[in-house]
């Protein structure tokens, strides 16, 4: 991925900035509109309070987690993509800074106008930037022109992309292969012609369409360094192993790392985030539930009020795991003399009418309220509010090679099989469902998830 040098950088940033100024007095009057009423007075201190929230968290939003790829190589989904996580970014330190600050004035109705109205304008730019640079291109302004290396099906492939992409204002001046025919585009000589050909075109890339294993490949690229010429290198047998691949370079060694989890970094940064704020604020406005909680646990006997197990977390890291706790002191110890009575295949343990399960432990887990210590592992980062469920390490040790794949994640509070009737699946269900978790993941699924696992523990759906 090529990235904008700075001065563009600061051009694309000074743009979203405009757009983000220019929102907030348009959101007041649209805001205005849409309820009928003043909200509050133009000019005023809430006004400018609000302004000022608002305009840091989105600035803020904006240097931490906008990339600005470049548009030619770039999928426009990428840059809407840049705006969206922006947006819940902006909306997160927005919430966070009035809970803080304890600010309580401001308009619901307002804010969220102003955000829908700020998301709308940076998508709208992104999508004018590319039809205005798109016209220019196909009328023959701002292209660039490509040097294919090799004569194979993956050439004419990216000859007929090319083809297809006009926006993308690439233009073919022809190919080097040790034969000519085979594409649609000119045959300028064979590789050994290279050089010479570098110095007569105007090439601005180089493509290199030969096989990985071709032992050719790395002459190319050492004379296109040679000439400081761009190289892009297709994959042809690597190519679908190389679906969530990133280069990353570091201790003098450019490598390229291969993943089947389709996890990017930022994804994953802004998921925490999330996981941080969200787990903050609920622990402080639970607090008094928990101490309602911690008060009757501990008038049923004089065990401890918390139940700490030792789990299996990411990529196979164990930590300490918190719950309210649900059963009697020596639980661990009958546990030996239940297992007969195991009603889940697979090494896990379920018992539905368990003995060991105190009269507020039931109550407790009826409601899943005795997962909620588990935030404080959400705010630590061993846990996410959403993912597979944290596993006991003497599971672990007793999975397929396939099931370790759920330690490829943060376990989390909740996931499909939550949602899918919980004890009521059985343990290859189970797995199956936080595999597919793993393999669709997005930010939005998340959301989606956490919002339908809400009903299910009021409907105490196959809680135990």
């Amino acid at each position: 991925m090529e990235y904008l040098t700075m001065p563009r950088k600061r051009l694309y940033l000074l743009v979203d900035a405009a757009v983000v100024l220019s929102s907030f007095p348009l959101s007041y009057f649209v805001g205005q509109w849409i309820m009928g009423r003043v909200l509050f007075a133009w000019g005023g201190t809430i006004f400018f309070q609000t302004y000022l929230l608002i305009v840091v968290s989105w600035l803020v939003a904006l240097l931490l987690f906008s990339e600005y790829p470049v548009k030619r190589l770039t999928a426009p989904w990428r840059e809407w993509w840049v705006a969206i996580r922006v947006s819940v970014v902006a909306m997160l330190l927005f919430g966070t800074l009035t809970f803080v600050m304890k600010l309580h004035y401001f308009s619901r109705a307002f804010i969220a106008t102003d955000f829908l109205v700020t998301l709308f304008g940076l998508l709208l730019i992104r999508v004018m930037s590319r039809l205005i640079i798109g016209f220019f291109r196909r009328s023959g302004l701002d292209y660039r022109s490509k040097l294919l290396i090799g004569n194979g099906r993956f050439a004419q492939k990216y000859i007929d992309a090319v083809e297809q992409s006009p926006r993308l204002g690439l233009r073919i001046l022809g190919f080097l292969a040790d034969s000519g025919g085979g594409l649609d585009a000119p045959y300028l000589g064979s590789l050994s012609e290279l050089r010479s050909t570098l110095h007569h075109f105007t090439v601005d890339g180089v493509v290199v369409a030969l096989p990985v294993s071709d032992p050719r490949t790395e002459a190319v690229i050492q004379e296109c360094e040679l000439q400081g010429i761009q190289v892009e290198l297709m994959l042809d047998s690597m190519s679908s192993r190389l679906t969530n691949s990133e280069m990353v370079y570091g201790m003098g060694l450019p490598r390229v790392i291969l993943s089947n989890i389709p996890h990017t970094s930022d994804g994953l940064a802004v998921k925490r985030v999330t996981d941080f704020i969200l787990s903050s604020l609920a622990l402080v406005l639970l607090s008094p539930l928990f101490a309602v909680i911690a008060l009757a646990i501990k008038a049923t006997d004089k065990g401890p009020v918390f139940f700490v197990q030792e789990r299996t977390g990411l990529r196979g890291r164990t930590f300490k795991m918190y719950k309210f706790r649900s059963m009697r002191v020596d639980a661990e110890q009958m546990k030996e003399k239940l297992l007969h009575m195991n009603e889940m295949s697979g090494p896990v343990f379920k018992l539905k009418n368990d003995p060991r399960v105190t009269r507020v432990g039931r109550w407790l887990r009826s409601t899943s309220l005795d997962e909620l210590p588990q935030l404080i592992n959400v705010l630590l980062g061993e846990m996410s509010l959403v993912g597979p469920r944290p596993p006991i390490p003497s599971e672990v040790n007793q999975y397929d090679a396939a099931y370790r794949r759920r330690l490829s994640v943060k376990p989390g509070l909740t996931c499909l099989w939550q949602i899918s009737g919980r004890n009521e699946i059985d343990f290859d269900d189970w797995m199956r469902l936080d595999l597919r978790y793993i393999d669709t993941w997005s930010y939005w699924r998340d959301w989606s998830i956490l919002l339908k696992t809400i009903p299910a523990v009021f409907k105490r759906h196959g809680a135990s």
